[in-house]
């Protein structure tokens, strides 16, 4: 438990956390409760934004997709091999597509994975809280080829990333995009705006392949396991449900889904990658300060009085807390299963 002598660090992610729900807070940032692996969507993530940050640092496609596979060397017992595999398949594709996509409208990288650790100011009087400071990692600071600076901010997302999408109406009110241009220009860069950079998940998926019999014919069986005959004494070629009749197939390799994935990506590249400029206004800033100080207070009130109420929703299903939540987990407790305590909250800072 943080005490008043603590200087803690105020993080975009524990911003979130904290606005979400308090008790996923508490689980998270007071006791330093986490999942022992990472769920799908942040290895995903990470595994990405390490195949940009080498991009970024010119050291080429090749060292790249070394790296994002790096970081899947290793398949936990609990998970099945194959689809580890075409996840990994997965990250390496769309960094070959990012490549090809934006090879004709190169940007220049002032800065990859720019850390930062700030004073939270009072935004009446300007002076610093002894409590708090504010940190993140910016993935980037750009020129833009007027000249202009940019943060650059990257994603990678499963949701609609088209110009009509309420994603690019959200991030007009976005807290992480008014935190990172606050930061910037406090670490001495004068950026105007944020240059974000998405790529979109895939929604095709890995395919069964029919197996074919040595004249590249589909092989189709009946109930008994025996293959089937059409009436002209050819074999058939297409299943019936009502019959029980079954084309034969394997599980797509991983190459075979990396390239389907590939052509995808070739045949509808918009689809799969935007870039779009979003702006702040120093009005924006400031309100974002106010919000700031105004978080800081109310996470300290919280600490203080040890109440962390639940924000109950939906979005329960997906919390990765619901199990230790629903039972009213207490730090006495045994460790729920695939939790650990750490010792770092903050991870994403290092490097």
């Amino acid at each position: 438990m943080s005490t008043a002598t603590d200087v803690q660090l105020l993080t975009h992610s524990r911003q979130s956390s904290f606005k979400a729900c308090r008790k996923a807070h508490w689980f998270a940032y007071e006791l330093g409760l986490r999942r022992e692996t990472d769920g799908k969507p942040l290895r995903m993530g990470s595994a990405y934004h390490i195949g940009l940050e080498s991009l970024a640092n010119l050291e080429g496609l090749d060292v790249a997709v070394e790296k994002a596979r790096e970081y899947y060397g290793n398949c936990p017992q609990s998970f099945d091999q194959y689809e580890w595999d075409i996840e990994c398949e997965t990250v390496v594709r769309l960094l070959c597509g990012y490549v090809w996509r934006w090879a004709n409208e190169p940007l220049e990288h002032l800065a990859a994975e720019q850390s930062f650790r700030l004073p939270l100011l009072n935004p009446d009087t300007g002076k610093p809280t002894p409590l708090f400071e504010l940190a993140g990692k910016i993935d980037g600071i750009v020129r833009l080829q007027d000249s202009r600076l940019a943060v650059f901010e990257s994603k990678l997302l499963g949701e609609d990333i088209q110009p009509d999408s309420d994603l690019w109406r959200r991030l007009q009110i976005d807290s992480q995009i008014s935190m990172y241009v606050l930061a910037a220009r406090r670490l001495g860069y004068p950026v105007e705006c944020v240059l974000y950079n998405v790529t979109r998940k895939p929604t095709i998926k890995p395919t069964a392949i029919p197996l074919l019999d040595e004249l590249g014919v589909k092989i189709v069986l009946d109930r008994e396991g025996n293959r089937v005959k059409t009436k002209t004494g050819y074999y058939r070629t297409t299943g019936d449900t009502a019959l029980g009749y079954v084309v034969q197939t394997r599980p797509m390799t991983v190459e075979e889904w990396g390239d389907k994935l590939t052509e995808d990506i070739c045949e509808r590249p918009d689809y799969y990658y935007v870039r779009r400029e979003i702006a702040r206004l120093d009005q924006d800033l400031k309100e974002y300060e106010y919000d700031l100080w105004s978080i800081q207070q109310t996470i300290r009130d919280a600490q203080k009085t040890n109440r962390w109420f639940r924000t109950a929703s939906k979005n329960c299903d997906w919390c990765s807390y619901f199990a230790p939540c629903t039972s009213n987990f207490q730090p006495s407790d045994s460790l729920p299963d695939g939790f650990v305590f750490v010792s770092d909250v903050n991870p994403e800072l290092k490097g």
